[in-house]
Formats: structure tokens, sequence, C-alpha cells
């Protein structure tokens, strides 16, 4: 069997990519949807046509020197998702059994945007409301029994407009300014540290043991900061500090900075979603920075790459809990596959859902209530197990996507 070509489409809000085969056999991912992407896609057909898609590790080998740090891993990490599901439907099997097997037959999840048509979300004018929703998330029947909450420069001071000055000594960039996003920060305040762990202990006082709080800090914290907030939420048990100090388009781990923190706290510290390779991985395992690393597999590499470091992180004793709000359907079908084959140092992926949800109606190969009680139950389809209903998700592909589905 023989790659012939790599073809992208926009679907609602994400692209997808088809590895066609001349066997007739194809492989689909998905991406976040950004202008850069797309046309970067045809370089990186042309280093892999002619490649066999069954030998995932010798695709990989031609493209892993071509990627970097999120987002320009995002290609040649997606492809390897649409390659193992070529491999597995060659094979016959679903992608878990050529991962090694499973380990458990559902896997936990946390919320990553919107789960179901019209669910509660954690986020509302006051940290009380923030709370309940969390808690109503947890009473779907999708059940979350982890749920992220923004807070600070990744959450409420976005939602309330404050005029940072007030609670930054230098924060940055202007807020008029658009060319920047996600690039605010600085060193806080009394009154914005004040704000963060009263904001946060506020949402505990509701949600109390029913649900994991994890929280999104960032980037944007200096490091005293990030420490000082670790130290004064250590009562409250929440699940991990995400982000505080690198993260989201910072192609650098600061792994150094990170060790300072975890050394001196027992609030979980949790980095990772930028990342690509196992190599940038290596110096937060080993020099063990964090407690739990997060890498998303449509940056990191792919799903191989994700297991890797999740099995090199359980030597290290730091958790798995990956990152994959903006992978949609596909991308949870690998998340799914390849988490329900990792060490016990597995804790949850941040779910993917389908945007818009008419997602859902368009693909097929997904069981009835696949995602109850906060896990995904594994299915046993071969490769990642999900297709496209065609005849549907053509009516949804622009003008000039329009033959992305023909042979």
């Amino acid at each position: 069997m023989k790659i012939t070509d790599i073809k992208s489409a926009v679907i609602g809000e994400q692209i997808v990519l088809r590895v066609c085969t001349d066997k007739g056999i194809d492989g689909f991912s998905e991406m976040e949807k950004k202008d850069y992407i797309i046309p970067l896609i045809p370089f990186f057909a042309d280093v892999i046509k002619d490649c066999d898609p069954t030998n995932v590790a010798s695709v990989v080998r031609r493209m892993r020197r071509l990627g970097g740090f999120k987002p320009w891993g995002k290609i040649m990490s997606a492809i390897e998702m649409a390659v193992w599901d070529i491999a597995g439907k060659e094979a016959g099997l679903p992608v878990y059994k050529l991962l090694g097997g499973k380990v458990r037959d559902k896997v936990r999840i946390y919320n990553g945007g919107v789960v179901n048509p019209n669910p509660p979300h954690p986020i509302a004018d006051t940290p009380e409301k923030v709370g309940e929703n969390i808690l109503a998330l947890s009473e779907m029947p999708e059940g979350l029994t982890i749920v992220k909450m923004g807070i600070g420069f990744h959450g409420h001071f976005h939602e309330k407009n404050f005029d940072l000055t007030d609670y930054t000594y230098n924060a940055y960039p202007d807020p008029n300014d658009k060319l920047t996003p996600f690039k605010i920060g600085g060193l806080l305040t009394e009154k914005g540290l004040d704000l963060y762990v009263d904001y946060i202990s506020k949402v505990k006082s509701v949600i109390k043991d029913r649900v994991g709080l994890a929280l999104d800090c960032g980037p944007g914290m200096t490091a005293i900061d990030a420490l000082r907030l670790a130290k004064a939420v250590e009562p409250l048990n929440v699940l991990w500090l995400e982000d505080t100090i690198a993260g989201d388009f910072t192609p650098y781990t600061l792994a150094h900075i990170y060790r300072d923190i975890t050394m001196q706290t027992t609030t979980p510290i949790h980095t990772g979603e930028q990342l690509y390779l196992r190599e940038n991985c290596r110096e937060l395992i080993e020099t063990r920075a964090i407690n739990v690393i997060g890498p998303d597999p449509a940056d990191v590499g792919g799903i191989a790459e994700l297991k890797w470091i999740a099995e090199y992180a359980d030597l290290h004793g730091i958790m798995m809990a990956p990152h994959g709000g903006g992978d949609g359907i596909f991308g949870m079908a690998a998340l799914t596959h390849v988490c329900s084959t990792m060490p016990d140092n597995y804790i949850a992926y941040e779910f993917p859902p389908g945007r818009p949800s008419w997602y859902y109606d368009i693909v097929e190969g997904l069981p009835d209530q696949f995602l109850r009680d906060g896990h995904v139950q594994v299915w046993d389809k071969p490769g990642l197990g999900v297709e496209f209903n065609i005849n549907k998700a053509s009516k949804y592909l622009d003008p000039e996507d329009r033959n992305f589905f023909l042979k």
C-alpha cells in the first residue's frame, strides 16, 4: 500500500485531513481551523508520498524534524493520527490493539469546551454561578467528574473586562492590541492575587468535593505569583494549576522555573499542551519540574508520541492529563484509543467536542451514549472507528473543497 495524496477541507470549525492510498483505504484526522495551516499541507504530502502507511514509524520519521512547537507541529501530528487510522483499517483492528492493547475499557475525560449541544459551562458572571454550572455539568447524563476552569489571565480577567492596571503592576499588551491574543500577564498586585484566591475559594465552596476542579491559569503569571497562588489554594485540594508560567503559544518549557514552584507546594502543577516531540518533554520529566504533564496529540507528534511520553512520565512519578480541546471528533477517537493503553499515571484527557453540534450527525461509528459518567467507552471498530457519512458531510463543504471526498 502507498500514500498517494493528502487532502484537506474545512468542515464546521475544523480542518479535516484525508490521507489517501492506492488501495482505497483513507485515514482521517482533524485540526483547529487556523489560516496558516492549509498552505503547508502540500509540503508534507510530498514528503510522505509513496510511503507505506502501515509502517507508521517510518512515515513519522520522515516528518518529525519538519515540525515545531505549537502550532507548527499540528500538520505532522494530524497526519500521524490519520496514518494510524489507515493501519488499523488495513489490519482489521482498532488502533488501541496496534498500540499494545488497552488496560481500561472506559477512559475518563474532563471538559474541553462543550460536550453536548446545550450544556452549562464553567463561565459565568460570579464564582458562585460558576460553581453551580460545574455541578450542573456533573449532573448531566455525561456526568463530568473533572471540570477545568479558566482563571485570571486565562479566565475571569477577560470575562469581566477588568482594568488590568488594578490587578497587575505591568500588564501587557495594550488591551486594544488585537494582534497579540493570549499575551497578557505580569506581576500581580495584592488585589490581583487576592482576587484569584477569593474566586477559586468561592467556586470550591459551592462544588465542595463533588467534582474535581482543575485550573487553567495562563500563561502570564510570574514565578513568585504562581508559587503564592499554589500555596494559598493548598487547603482546597484542586487537581492542578495549569500553564501558570509557560503554555499557549510559548515555544519553550522553562522547566527550571516550574521546578522551583513544584518543589515548594503540594498543589499539583501542570503544563505541556504547547510541546512538540518527546525531546521537548524530557527536561520537564527528568527534573520532575511538574506533577502533571499534558501534551496534545495534535501538537506533540501524534498518539504514539503521546503514549511514549506517558510511559516515560510514569517512570518518574509524573501524572498524565492530555490536552485536546480543539482536536475534533476524530481527535477524540484518537485520544480514546491511546489513553486506553496508558499506564496508571493516566488521569483524564480534555474532551474535544464536535463543533458545531451537527458534526455528530455527519459521522458514523461512535457507540450510542459513548460518553457517560465522565468516561468515554472504548469501541472496537477498525482504525479510529469513526467515518464520515459522505452524503451528509458533503453538504457542509465549502465550494473550494467540493472534491474532498472524491476518489
